[in-house]
């Protein structure tokens, strides 16, 4: 029986595979973020749910040293750029994923 993976959640740059699931990981925050604020608008609890992928993603980056300042910057950082998808256009979902990943190694390299 032949698998049916959609093309969407495969790699989606030739980037090493740590790299690939940084991506993959920020793209369903962004996904999973940008989902829950639509239910909320709609009038939704969606309080209970929280996918809680910013503690891996900030792991895998380097940003070992989760203190409240960093959360204070990550969490308005990742909303901002959850308003910006669009939940049907799964390229311009990537793009946005790569430039999250972008700012946690800026923010990485200035935390040296």
């Amino acid at each position: 029986m032949k698998s049916n993976i959609e093309a969407v959640d495969l790699p989606f740059y030739k980037l090493s595979d740590s790299q690939d699931l940084i991506l993959f990981l920020i793209k369903k925050e962004l996904q999973g973020t940008k989902f829950t604020r639509e239910l909320d608008r709609l009038g939704f609890d969606t309080g209970v749910y929280c996918s809680d992928l910013g503690v891996v993603i900030m792991s895998l980056v380097g940003l070992t040293g989760r203190t409240d300042e960093l959360w204070g910057w990550f969490i308005p950082m990742m909303d901002s750029y959850a308003e910006k998808v669009d939940l049907w256009d799964h390229g311009t979902t990537q793009e946005l994923a790569l430039d999250v990943y972008l700012e946690l190694r800026t923010k990485l390299k200035s935390m040296q």
